[in-house]
């Protein structure tokens, strides 16, 4: 009981009505206790990867009561003394209480028409639950297909599953209009969905694909700020998925954005060490304008944007321009950066989208892509490199009678076409950089022709570079994985693999929130290693695992010190981050993190982004955008081995 003074009436009413509060809180905390635990509870013998999927019902009742139980620990986190949130946490307890209850039933959890709907589904990745928000139109009925409409929100650094971005009803309205189906994704928070943005992206479409009826040809992409910025990302290197997109203040350049952040950002593309430049224009729009041939893009800019200049969008445009590449730009006069928050925007940029139509055959298509991960642009198929770490590119495109292909390429070895797909008449001639070429069928049906007469070289180990195996560190991250703590050295020792294991699992649970999946060498069975990527924390001497596998690794680990191509760095504070086909599983990554932990200045949303196949670093030294100074640091080349062309050395200051 507070302290009053006894002269002061105003004091002890003020009291009073705190006592009352208090009471009233405390009976909120009782009333919920006995819900949270039966939550709990009733959730243990539900493993987020052990469900079936097949099953409708347990696909969206189980998930949804796991992120019930998500918002909980979140709102213990942010707790407050107040009646509000001890209310809130009962409801959400009885809410996913509800939903196992309804799981007897057999009856899905789905959205109704007309109203924001909360969604959530089990990543592929890290196995953590995920939220997403859905709007069906009111006319909705199961009897026909509908457009979907995926919205990508900006940047909040606020954000969490207690406090999404969900938009308001008014502007859900425009889904009546169009009569199409409204989602927005959480996008991991604030990853600019990129990495396990862009996953999350993927995963909650095919989640809404399965469950209601979508029309696969009609799939459009919307975004303000950073999700504007995500929708060029994403349709950037997937040319073909999307039948529209409209980008609301979007940046399309980081050589040019990032100095405005971060004034220390070098001015010039050449002033930055190559292997983080790659990093960088893998995904950066401008550089990959090329591939916005054939695609509807609606970019939309105010003309006094503060936050992200309208020479983003304008920039943008020209370089499509000077393709032939057309654009549809409006730049709203005299507006700033939240154009957005005119409803009038969305009108009209979703009235624009609802007309579009994706190009099913292009007769033309032209494609920039710097890795395998993204290999694809609609009848067209990149299969192997000549070099790695230089972007290819193509330009293909068949006679009006589709019988003769005639293709310009660079950095590309094989190039596969689905004939189907391009309406190709077979069998059909191939002309690539002024040669015929001999066209042969590989096991998927497509035809595959052989631009560049470098040999591949035929190897056992380990496999060839090639889609959904190829890198970066951040490629690993989107596949299932494993957190490994090494438990073989000493106690200390492995007291402080398990204290970077944590500080390590913690930011990504800050990032990608969730945590991953941790567990120790000695609990790795045969069946983990086959259904996981592995991220290895310790040494050879300090995990059991990395010492199985360390002599097939391009990359000797010791105590603190690494030998790379034959030279040796070491130092107390170095530290090592290697991701490469498993020796014991090559069909999935290995990952080890050794010695000191990497991107402790890091953004919370970047500590992955700018790591190469292989970095040794030094963690007394940063660069402009806060990233450990690399000691030496590159790519494996398309067969996994070092290259002095991809290796780069620190030059001593």
């Amino acid at each position: 009981m507070h302290q009053t003074h006894p002269h002061a009436e105003t004091d002890v009413k003020k009291n009073l009505a705190t006592i009352a509060l208090s009471i009233l809180f405390l009976a909120s905390v009782a009333h919920c206790a006995d819900r949270a635990p039966a939550l709990a509870a009733a959730l243990a013998k539900y493993q987020p990867a052990k469900f079936d999927r097949a099953d409708s019902a347990q696909r969206t009742l189980i998930p949804y009561a796991m992120l019930q139980q998500k918002k909980l620990h979140v709102l213990r986190s942010k707790y407050t003394r107040s009646a509000s949130a001890a209310k809130m946490a009962d409801q959400l307890a009885a809410r996913g209480l509800g939903a196992l209850q309804q799981l007897r039933t057999g009856k899905p959890l789905l959205a109704r028409p007309g109203r924001t709907f909360e969604g959530a589904y089990v990543t592929s990745n890290d196995s953590t639950v995920q939220p997403y928000y859905l709007y069906l139109p009111t006319g909705f009925t199961r009897t026909k297909k509908y457009p979907l409409f995926v919205f990508l929100h900006g940047y909040v650094p606020t954000i969490s599953v207690l406090d999404p971005w969900v938009l308001d009803e008014s502007t859900c309205a425009n889904a009546n209009k169009n009569d199409f189906i409204l989602l927005t994704p959480y996008g991991r928070r604030n990853t600019d969905f990129q990495g396990v943005g862009e996953l999350d992206v993927h995963e909650t479409i095919r989640e809404v694909q399965a469950l209601y009826p979508v029309d696969p040809e009609q799939v459009h992409l919307t975004g303000v700020s950073m999700g504007g910025a995500g929708c060029y990302y994403i349709g950037l290197r997937a040319p073909g998925r999307f039948a529209s997109f409209s980008t609301m203040g979007g940046q399309t350049d980081m050589h040019t954005w990032w100095p405005l952040i971060l004034p220390a950002w070098p001015k010039s593309r050449d002033a930055i060490p190559p292997f983080r430049r790659w990093l960088v224009e893998w995904d950066n729009p401008i550089d990959l304008v090329m591939n916005a041939r054939n695609q509807n893009f609606l970019v939309m800019h105010g003309e006094r944007d503060h936050l992200v200049s309208v020479e983003q969008s304008r920039s943008f445009v020209k370089a499509a321009g000077a393709l032939d590449i057309d654009i549809t730009y409006q730049e709203q006069k005299g507006a700033g950066h939240y154009i957005y928050w005119d409803p009038k925007v969305f009108e009209t940029a979703w009235a624009w989208q609802s007309r579009q139509r994706k190009q099913q055959v292009p007769p033309r298509v032209t494609f920039k892509t710097f890795s395998l991960e993204y290999d694809r642009a609609f009848w067209c198929r990149i299969d192997d490199f000549i070099e790695w770490g230089t972007p290819a590119e193509i330009d293909c495109s068949f006679d009006k009678n589709r019988r003769v292909l005639t293709a310009t390429t660079k950095n590309v070895r094989v190039l596969a076409i689905d004939a189907a797909g391009a309406h190709a008449k077979t069998p059909f001639k191939a002309v690539v950089n002024g040669q015929k070429r001999t066209i042969h069928k590989n096991k998927a049906g497509e035809y595959e022709i052989i631009c560049d007469d470098t040999p591949a070289r035929e190897q056992a180990w380990p496999p060839r570079k090639h889609h959904g195996m190829c890198g970066p560190v951040e490629e690993v991250f989107d596949t299932p994985f494993l957190v490994v703590a090494g438990t073989a050295g000493t106690p200390q020792q492995t007291r402080e693999i398990a204290q970077r294991v944590e500080k390590w699992a913690d930011a990504w649970d800050r990032c990608a929130d969730g945590r991953p999946i941790v567990v120790q060498d000695g609990q790795v069975t045969k069946k983990l290693i086959l259904e996981h990527s592995l991220v290895l924390f310790g040494t050879p001497k300090t995990n059991s695992i990395l010492q199985q596998l360390h002599a097939k690794l391009p990359i000797r680990i010791g105590d603190q010190s690494y030998e790379v191509a034959g030279k040796t760095y070491a130092g107390e504070d170095l530290g090592l981050v290697l991701c490469y086909p498993n020796p014991l599983n090559p069909k999935r990554y290995v990952t080890v993190y050794s010695g000191e932990l990497y991107g402790e200045k890091c953004g919370v949303n970047h500590k992955h982004d700018l790591i190469p196949d292989f970095i040794v670093f030094n963690t007394r030294s940063f660069n402009y955008d806060d990233t450990n100074q690399h000691e030496v640091a590159g790519f494996f080349d398309r067969n996994w081995e070092l290259s002095p062309k991809l290796t780069w050395i620190r030059k001593p200051q």
